[in-house]
């Protein structure tokens, strides 16, 4: 289904922010391409050198293709007759970036060349070559209307490639192009966390300057349409202090033209003209049709707020003239507001041919309100004939006037009756329809307030349940940690004490065996009562807790690590206990079925919520579970406490890829009961 929606961009463009030296004007751009051209030259080793020109390649690209494709070349003689694998990937993967907006269709066959030849290296290095070839070929998808296999990408490819590569930025960048896609769906409010998603990826990189640029741009952007100025207007003064930082940044335009869209929206005409020519500036110099497309789309619609029609009419044929780097949808939307102005300057003919072929090329959802207007033009059309019409008539015979005036008295008498008749029936079917409606809406909605409350009582037990089982695991820790535990450390203090006093060396030995024994007896007790209620976990809270726990089953057969994002020092001992239980579950399926080498485990906080990750490099499964399909028992338990804290839960496994789970849960869950 076709939809028309407000202008915004594509998803962001990760070839741009992989080298952050990019500037706009000259001197800048060429001291940047003589210090890697320096670096080439001195380079120590042949792949030093390779990957040198790669960047000088990469860097002109946005500039001088010719350029461009001479460092190309260059890297193609370093590499020799016979590249490897590695090399041909990456000579594959530049160049696609050299006629990623020329060609399009080349461009995708080379992502995909290169990721068939980097798919036979696992190097971190590999696999972030893999995720940007892989986000760039989403991105070239979308720019031909095809978002959902763009989101596809992104979240089956480009970010666990990412994640795999060690990539912060790039994962980064992929919740932030998920972010632009709701965006282009007007899925605000999902857009707006996977923005924050986002800037805690950035938070820990140092360089990322860019980065935290493109993403306050974009969410501020969200906050316009939506209609939240005054939240804009803080996202964007965050920008404009990432701006200080790279001034020089290809983003430049883009946060140019959002501010100019602030002041559009607060009415300021003068501000929003002068920072969308900066916008224009910037976008010819770099060439960025997309970008002047959009840009001189917001002059016009600046221009139509204020009733600048002529204006209007000329900012948007200099956007059309961009119309290469269109979708469907966005002719579609310059069409239907080219038929809007040519109505307002009174051309009316032109606007109902506009409106006629803006009607042929929508769906039938969106046919009955383009009649609406086309049925007003047409109206307006036709009567400017008719007057004209009846003008002519009157030349030739002015008696006629009264009679053609009698009989159209006649004609709107009928027609009007006959219209009141049909409102009449048309609004007592309407009635019965909602009265039917309305009758159907009360059954399903008791049905749902049923299963509501089965889920309630459901959720309720679970949480008694859990709550007597934690108590009775603290009560019964304590117990073997002081009673049982304290009884085993006497036992040894005595014997060591008559080993000390004896001399009979076969005694000695028994009794050493004895201490051994318990010895080992007691450490096996401090693990019971470990897992049974951990005190970091009461004492410390979540982060030590979770660190500890993820050392303690580190094992010279699986790596453990651990990524703390934004927690806090305390939280609700609900959340403290479940949230611990859930990953030594997971941690212990991990461990137990899946044969990892290697897990990760990442706990953040942010936007009001706690989101858990675990993901392992082990057999995984033969197809993803979700949460609502869980059979086993430790699954089930997952789930019952991740429901218990109104969360969401989602599983992803693959043979041989691992297996991946995620989980949200919100911090003021107790307020949703």
């Amino acid at each position: 289904m076709l939809k028309i929606v407000k202008r915004i961009n594509l998803a962001f463009i990760v070839l741009v922010l992989s080298y952050p030296g990019s500037a706009q004007d000259s001197a800048s751009i060429n001291a940047y391409s003589d210090s890697i051209l320096n670096l080439a030259r001195n380079a120590g080793s042949k792949d030093q050198k390779f990957q040198h020109y790669l960047d000088l390649s990469f860097h002109w690209s946005d500039w001088d293709t010719a350029k461009a494709f001479g460092y190309i070349n260059e890297a193609k003689n370093v590499a020799g007759n016979q590249p490897t694998e590695y090399q041909a990937g990456l000579l594959a993967n530049f160049t696609a970036n050299i006629v990623f907006m020329h060609d399009v269709a080349r461009a995708k066959a080379l992502y995909m060349q290169a990721d068939k030849h980097l798919s036979n290296y696992t190097t971190p290095e590999a696999w972030r070559f893999r995720s940007k070839a892989w986000n760039n070929y989403g991105i070239l998808l979308q720019m031909g209307d095809s978002a959902e296999q763009y989101m596809n990408i992104i979240t089956d490819r480009a970010i666990p490639y990412a994640r795999k590569a060690g990539d912060s930025l790039a994962v980064g960048n992929g919740y932030l192009n998920i972010g632009l896609l709701l965006s282009n769906v007007q899925d605000h409010a999902n857009a707006a966390a996977y923005f924050e998603r986002a800037l805690a990826s950035f938070s820990s990189l140092p360089d990322a300057a860019d980065s935290k640029l493109t993403v306050f741009v974009h969410a501020a952007k969200t906050k316009l349409f939506t209609g939240q100025s005054q939240l804009a207007r803080i996202y964007l003064d965050s920008a404009a202090k990432q701006f200080r930082l790279v001034p020089h940044s290809t983003f430049a335009a883009h946060y140019y033209r959002t501010e100019g869209l602030y002041y559009r929206e607060v009415r300021n005409k003068t501000a929003a003209l002068e920072m969308f020519l900066k916008a224009i500036g910037i976008g010819r110099s770099m060439k960025d049709d997309q970008l002047l497309r959009d840009t001189y789309y917001q002059m016009y619609a600046l221009h139509r707020d204020f009733g600048e029609y002529e204006a209007a009419k000329k900012s948007l044929l200099q956007a059309n003239t961009y119309d290469a780097a269109a979708g469907r949808s966005d002719k579609l939307l310059h069409l239907r507001e080219m038929a809007f102005v040519n109505d307002k300057l009174g051309l009316h003919k032109d606007a109902y041919q506009q409106m006629v072929e803006f009607a042929k090329q929508l769906d039938s959802l969106n046919q009955r309100n383009t009649a609406l207007k086309l049925f007003d033009l047409e109206k307006k059309y036709k009567t400017v004939e008719k007057e004209n019409q009846i003008l002519r008539l009157q030349d030739v015979n002015l008696a006629q006037q009264s009679t053609i005036a009698s009989n159209n008295t006649w004609i709107i008498v009928l027609v009007s009756g006959f219209l009141v008749a049909l409102l009449i029936g048309i609004m007592g079917w309407m009635l019965a329809r909602n009265h039917r409606r309305r009758l159907q809406q009360k059954e399903l909605l008791h049905q749902q307030e049923l299963r509501s409350v089965k889920q309630q009582e459901q959720l309720s037990q679970y949480r008694s349940v859990v709550q007597v089982q934690e108590e009775e695991r603290n009560r019964i820790a304590r117990d073997l940690h002081d009673g049982l535990g304290g009884l085993l450390a006497g036992v040894k203090l005595r014997l060591s004490t008559i080993v000390s006093r004896e001399r009979n060396p076969s005694s000695e030995e028994e009794i050493r065996t004895v201490i051994a024994g318990l010895d080992h007896s007691s450490n096996e007790l401090r693990r019971i009562s470990r897992n049974m209620m951990p005190e970091s976990l009461l004492y410390m809270g979540l982060e030590p807790a979770l660190e500890d726990l993820c050392r303690y089953l580190s094992n010279p057969l699986t790596a453990i690590r651990f990524q703390a994002i934004n927690l806090q020092s305390t939280y609700p001992q609900a959340v403290l206990i479940n949230v611990y239980r859930i990953i030594q579950e997971l941690l212990s399926n991990a461990l137990k079925h899946a044969k990892a080498s290697q897990v990760i485990v990442q706990v953040s906080d942010g936007d009001g919520h706690l989101f858990l990750t675990v993901e392992d490099n082990g057999k995984g499964m033969a197809e993803s579970i979700s949460a609502t399909r869980s059979s086993g028992l430790g699954l089930k338990s997952i789930e019952n406490r991740v429901a218990l804290l109104k969360g969401r839960l989602e599983i992803d496994s693959h043979v041989s890829h691992g297996t991946t789970t995620n989980i949200e849960i919100p911090l003021d869950y107790e307020r949703q009961d």
